[in-house]
């Protein structure tokens, strides 16, 4: 048995530009990312605001 396997590739293959969305679900979508950005910039934010009043007291 061989290990070789045939994957039959394209090398013209075109990628699909995405699929479109409706205004309403494209807005749905920047709201999600803002959301999980904001978040995300506000636990880092945290975190480096502990960090500098993370005194090792042992």
């Amino acid at each position: 048995m061989s290990d070789d396997v045939d994957l039959d590739l394209d090398d013209d293959f075109v990628e699909e530009p995405p699929p479109e969305l409706s205004e309403k679900r494209q807005a749905e979508v920047n709201r999600e990312s803002r959301r999980r950005l904001e978040q995300k910039l506000e636990e880092t934010r945290l975190k480096k605001q502990s960090q500098d009043y993370d005194f090792d007291l042992d």
